[in-house]
């Protein structure tokens, strides 16, 4: 049967569609819009094009996912190839068969045109097309929730910074009762964004906030009442204070309950559990970590999987210069996910942080060590998802033998 390339340019709205035969002649050429109707429209008209070219459909994307999706998921229950094109490859790709202008229709042909020389651009060692396909239900839970939960974590962050801000701005001596992280400065904000009103709180009104108990409330009521603020700015950052407490109180609740589901999510998930053996590795790392990198059998070597995550040294030599760099195309939530994976190695296990010492006594600064453990690391969880087993510990090996 014969070869039959499509591109699809991925918009909010709108998809463009080009279908060309292994002679270059345009057979589909349309946009799509971002409907159900239309998706199952079209794959009608995708199989009606198959059979009556006598031929197989391969579709190209630049990137899955995102907006992307549901189309890309149609697409493969439907039976059609799909692949994600290497961002990198594409763009040198374009910069050789492309033009000056480009619009969406353009940007489809490229893709289409580039899939149809697949066999000669994919090499052994680094493939230009990556083969889409679903993922199991556990690891697409686990992926979705552990992106929303980071994306949270990340919110709360931005607002604590902005909380602190203003804190310091408007009264700065409250930060010696906690931080922007604390339950209890937290609450005792949110009740009492107003500085003015500190002068006459009784330690009944201290009993009453959530989370402050009497020891509490006994040493920090004698503080209060003389701490010093600026009075022109008490009355404009009150409303900003309560707000900023409110919403980071809000998504401690939501982080905490995403750690619920991950936690049930992942019991279900050998890959999590297996990664969770490893000491100061927990819920959220784990799940992270293995909805991203989803099936394992995807990677035919560590070195693919070190790639993925963004923790490998690229060669990048010249002549007598010898350099490395780093990799363009890797998986982001992965390279920090493995990066704060070996931070926390190095409390818990000992080979780690001999690793880590190592690297700072030749020289390295704390992040460079960081990331030649991650390295090192990765090793160890690929042999483990590949083998199917959990962490083994020094100890235990001396034990067994």
């Amino acid at each position: 049967m014969k070869s039959l390339s499509g591109g699809i340019d991925i918009g909010s709205e709108s998809h463009h569609v080009i279908i060309m035969d292994d002679t270059g002649e345009v057979l589909y050429d349309r946009k799509v819009a971002h409907q159900f109707s239309e998706f199952h429209k079209v794959i009608g008209e995708f199989k009606g094009i198959e059979e009556r070219e006598q031929g197989v459909i391969a579709f190209a994307i630049e990137g899955k996912n995102g907006y992307g999706a549901p189309f890309d998921r149609i697409l493969i229950e439907n039976g059609f190839k799909l692949y994600n094109v290497d961002n990198l490859k594409l763009r040198r790709f374009r910069d050789v068969f492309g033009s000056e202008w480009r619009n969406d229709r353009r940007d489809a042909k490229m893709l289409a045109k580039m899939l149809r020389l697949k066999d000669h651009m994919d090499a052994q060692e680094e493939k230009a097309f990556i083969a889409v396909e679903k993922p199991s239900a556990v690891h697409e839970k686990l992926r979705i929730l552990s992106r929303h939960q980071q994306s949270l974590i990340d919110e709360k962050v931005r607002i604590q910074s902005r909380l602190r801000k203003r804190l310091l701005e408007v009264c700065p001596d409250i930060l010696e009762h906690g931080d922007t992280n604390s339950k209890k400065l937290l609450q005792l904000l949110k009740k009492y964004p107003d500085f003015s009103r500190y002068k006459k709180i009784t330690l009944g009104a201290l009993l009453k906030i959530e989370t402050i108990g009497k020891k509490t409330a006994v040493s920090i009521l004698e503080g209060l009442r003389n701490i010093q603020y600026v009075e022109e700015l008490t009355g404009i950052y009150k409303a900003l204070i309560s707000s900023y407490c409110h919403r980071i109180l809000e998504l401690k609740e939501e982080i905490k309950m995403l750690d619920r589901e991950l936690e049930e999510a992942g019991q279900k998930s050998a890959e999590v559990m297996q990664l969770k053996s490893i000491k100061g590795v927990g819920t959220k790392l784990s799940s992270r970590l293995a909805g991203e990198i989803g099936d394992i059998r995807r990677f035919n070597r560590e070195s693919q999987l070190a790639v993925y995550c963004g923790v490998a040294c690229i060669d990048d030599d010249s002549g007598k210069s010898k350099r490395t760099k780093a990799v363009y195309k890797a998986n982001r939530i992965c390279k920090a996910t493995m990066i704060e994976i070996a931070g926390c190695t190095i409390r818990y296990v000992q080979e780690s942080k001999t690793y880590y010492e190592k690297k700072r006594a030749e020289g390295k600064k704390h992040n460079h060590a960081l990331r030649c453990l991650a390295r090192q690391l990765i090793k160890v969880i690929f042999k483990m998802l590949t083998e199917n087993r959990e962490y083994i510990y020094k100890e235990e090996l001396k034990k067994a033998a």
